[in-house]
């Protein structure tokens, strides 16, 4: 591949990530993909990368232009392996459609009901009112605390989608929300388990609103939280279906 076409196509995939990964930010879907904490540094990305594109365009090689009027022999050829790098990453994005990790994920990567994540504001978690707490929240609470009774009994209100876990009785189900640290591969699947006599008949991967007091149980000897549900409502799927720890 001569210099002067690898400069070019070059500069069209830098132009095409732009394109693609500022209309994911402007869209709103590329909380889809990373955590909301690393948006700066990504739209420091796409300023950098339409930089580099200016500078391509605008600042052709000098070398392709001198590479032109020398002999065959002489001709200087450019691998393509970079171009790969740079073009695999955007096919993905745009061949493959961005939806939210659910219960089919959830059932693959595992699903985590008792796992010690901390929070980052352990004190807003502990002192917030308990119709206001995530899932997360309350999972955090229950790995940082030892004395529980003060939490037992408050009515929790989270939203989730159906995890229907093949080791719970047919009146239980999980409400699940994934936990991204960085971006959704690193996406880990937690929940609470939710006695409901109807429990059978929810769809997987539906979201819902559940209602009702939190009790202490234990899983592998680990303290959990398990909703005795009053009410189980459906609902929209959040605009933001992920939490952050």
């Amino acid at each position: 591949m001569s210099l002067r076409l690898y400069r070019f196509l070059q500069a069209f995939i830098l132009l095409a990530l732009v394109v693609f990964i500022g209309f994911k930010l402007i869209s709103g879907t590329l909380s889809l993909y990373i955590n909301m904490q690393y948006m700066p540094l990504t739209v420091f990305g796409i300023i950098m990368l339409a930089i580099m594109t200016f500078v391509i365009i605008q600042h052709p090689s000098l070398e392709s232009d001198e590479h032109e009027h020398s002999d065959s022999d002489n001709q200087h050829d450019v691998s393509p392996s970079a171009l790969i790098i740079l073009i695999v990453p955007l096919l993905i994005g745009v061949l493959i459609p961005v939806h939210p990790l659910d219960a089919t994920a959830a059932s693959t990567r595992g699903m985590n009901v008792s796992a010690p994540l901390v929070g980052s504001s352990q004190t807003r978690e502990f002192q917030s009112a308990a119709d206001t707490r995530n899932i997360l929240d309350w999972i955090v609470i229950f790995n940082s605390t030892n004395d529980l009774s003060p939490y037992v009994g408050q009515t929790a209100r989270v939203t989730g989608f159906v995890y229907h876990d093949p080791r719970l009785s047919a009146n239980q189900f999980i409400v699940s929300r994934f936990v991204i640290t960085c971006c959704t591969a690193d996406a880990s699947a937690i929940g609470m388990i939710v006695n409901w006599n109807q429990s059978a008949g929810l769809t997987e991967s539906s979201w819902v609103e559940v209602k009702g007091p939190v009790q202490a149980s234990k899983l592998g000897g680990q303290p959990i939280p398990l909703i005795e549900a009053s009410d189980v409502q459906s609902t929209l799927q959040p605009d933001q279906p992920y939490l952050y720890p």
